[in-house]
């Protein structure tokens, strides 16, 4: 049986990694019956959202960036080939970043313990770091069927498309300081919402 949040079945979604994607990112995986990460896509240095993430904290909404070596060439780059800089220990920082926002959040201290270790050491490859997450995610949404597409054979059929949903308000830690912030990275909602966050999703599902 589809899960409940599927709309569409049988239709694959195409997806290009990305650092913490958003809560709009994952509701609209979350309406498909399988998901094809697209880790050979062409790398536009231009799209940041694969090595930067924007969460909410008491400052407001703050951006963490992955450092990347330089290429030495961009003609035909793709991003599983893209190595991360291990320049200014970004893990420690961004771990940081991620207590001072989150840690007074009702569900960091039930989740924390399986995020964290992926920010214990540098990564070797962005695509590697970005699916991590991704799994980490997922089986905490209950969505780890949309893994199910071999990513090593692109599918016949993806279905390509942009998010429109309107983002409904949740519960945020600092929205008594700020307001609501949309939009954020799914931690923001990971984090603040924990297991009822699978039905917010299917609140915001077009």
């Amino acid at each position: 049986m589809p899960h409940p949040l599927t709309v569409y079945p049988h239709k694959t979604l195409r997806v290009v990694p990305q650092y913490g994607a958003t809560v709009t990112q994952y509701a609209l995986m979350a309406q498909y019956g399988r998901v094809f990460f697209d880790t050979r896509a062409r790398y536009n240095k231009r799209e940041k959202s694969i090595h930067r993430i924007n969460i909410g904290g008491a400052n407001g909404v703050q951006s963490l960036t992955i450092p990347l070596v330089k290429p030495e060439h961009l003609s035909g780059l793709t991003i599983d080939q893209l190595d991360i800089s291990a320049h200014g220990c970004w893990w420690d920082v961004h771990w940081g970043a991620v207590y001072s926002a989150y840690g007074r959040s009702p569900f960091f201290e039930y989740y924390a313990p399986e995020l964290q270790p992926l920010f214990n050491s540098p990564q070797v490859k962005l695509v590697d770091f970005n699916m991590n997450l991704y799994g980490f995610c997922l089986r905490v949404l209950g969505l780890e069927h949309l893994f199910g597409m071999d990513n090593a054979v692109e599918p016949e059929f993806i279905v390509e498309s942009a998010s429109d949903m309107e983002i409904q308000p949740y519960y945020q830690v600092w929205a008594s300081r700020f307001g609501f912030t949309p939009n954020l990275s799914i931690l923001d909602l990971i984090f603040n919402l924990g297991p009822e966050s699978p039905l917010y999703l299917k609140k915001i599902v077009r």
